[in-house]
């Protein structure tokens, strides 16, 4: 159930610095590194199709084909070098912020621990 209260967000996570183990990236999709997943959730809707969040990660690099969802990311700490299937590659340091669309194909590069707001919107499930 929705709160219907202002949420902040925290760089942190979860009051007190908590951040939980998440599985957003599969593991058969890294093809550099070891992707080591924390995170936690502020916010999830009623029909459960937006999300809104702090994530982090050790660097990796994740090859990414048919993104679930179309997501906006404030960058907090760390490097990301995202690269489409053209080739263009755009960089992100902290206090940058971007969006990826449902259905990227490329890959996402983390030179160093990374960190970022996240808010995803997924397509709405059918009944």
């Amino acid at each position: 159930m929705t709160t219907r209260t202002i949420t902040r967000l925290l760089p942190d996570g979860a009051p007190g610095g908590r951040m939980a183990p998440l599985g957003y990236i599969d593991p058969a999709s890294v093809s550099q590194g070891s992707a080591r997943e924390t995170g936690h959730i502020f916010f999830t809707n009623e029909t459960a199709t937006v999300n809104v969040g702090v994530w982090e990660c050790t660097p990796c690099t994740e090859e990414v084909r048919d993104y679930p969802y179309d997501q906006c990311c404030f960058v907090l700490e760390g490097c990301l070098a995202v690269t489409d299937e053209a080739g263009h590659t755009e960089t992100f340091g902290p206090g940058d912020a971007f969006v990826i669309p449902r259905g990227f194909n490329g890959s996402w590069r983390m030179t160093e621990r990374y960190r970022n707001y996240f808010i995803t919107v997924e397509p709405q499930r059918e009944s």
